[in-house]
């Protein structure tokens, strides 16, 4: 696998209206990071319509792009087979609507797990992607504390924050491999988590007691709550499956795509 950062330049040589790319995924360790995975990016633009134009998406990829973002394309170099990077494009605009009033998981988890800012256009565009990944990351907080024990350590909710936007997906990845990745940055995901994890369950009255969150509301206000998240996940999963479909369309070379990494997956 060549270097991630490595396509930036091919991005931003395709892409009209590039504001900033972001890293995320297996790719972003040594630990997880396999000689065939391709690098996970998110693009966002200006303008989803002309991005759709620069991956060559014929008529109905470009009217389908802007249905359910962020929509995925394929970076290749011009005139060859292989796939540089998986590119997830999505405007500022579509991406804080998105998390405003969530509808799926899907965005938010994505952006509030580790990711490595690859391109900023300048200073304003560098501010906005830090204020996404920390909207991103409450949004994943105040989706955890809707089902949580009774009582929990800090430390096990932020392990439940980062599977949060696994559960909200079918995914192929077995316990063991979500545990390897959770690893691979556990500090920082304490770190970025706990604070954050304390001040939603704070918020839900949930107290904070030491390390731990000790919720202590009736049963039924819990029970409601934890409905709550099972429609939020069951939403998230029905509109993961959607954004699969839409791939056929817009994603060239879909096909090898999902065998490779279902063999990466099984692999171990």
């Amino acid at each position: 696998m060549r270097d991630p950062g490595a396509v930036t330049s091919p991005l931003a040589r395709v892409v009209p209206g590039l504001r900033a790319v972001l890293l995320f995924g297996s790719t972003l360790s040594p630990t997880t990071r396999k000689t065939s995975s391709i690098p996970d990016l998110i693009a966002i633009v200006d303008d989803v319509g002309a991005a759709a134009a620069a991956f060559h998406a014929g008529s109905m990829a470009r009217r389908l792009a802007g249905v359910l973002p962020p929509v995925t394309f394929a970076l290749r170099e011009p005139d060859a087979a292989a796939t540089l990077a998986k590119v997830n494009v999505i405007s500022f605009a579509a991406a804080r609507a998105a998390l405003a009033r969530p509808d799926d998981l899907s965005l938010a988890g994505r952006l509030a797990k580790q990711v490595r800012l690859l391109y900023a256009r300048d200073e304003k565009a560098r501010a906005d992607t830090a204020a996404l990944l920390a909207e991103a990351t409450d949004v994943m907080a105040c989706a955890t504390t809707l089902d949580l024990p009774r009582v929990v350590s800090l430390e096990a909710a932020t392990r439940r924050c980062f599977a949060l936007s696994y559960r909200a997906e079918p995914r192929p990845e077995t316990p063991a491999q979500l545990e390897t990745r959770y690893r691979a940055f556990a500090a920082a995901y304490r770190a970025r988590y706990e604070p954050v994890l304390a001040s939603a369950a704070r918020a839900r009255g949930i107290d904070v007691v030491g390390a731990c969150l000790v919720d202590q509301r009736p049963a039924a206000v819990r029970a409601r709550d934890a409905a709550t998240l099972a429609r939020l996940l069951f939403r998230s999963r029905v509109r993961a499956l959607a954004r699969w479909a839409r791939q056929l369309f817009v994603y060239r070379g879909w096909l090898p795509y999902l065998a490779g990494k279902l063999r990466r997956v099984w692999a171990g």
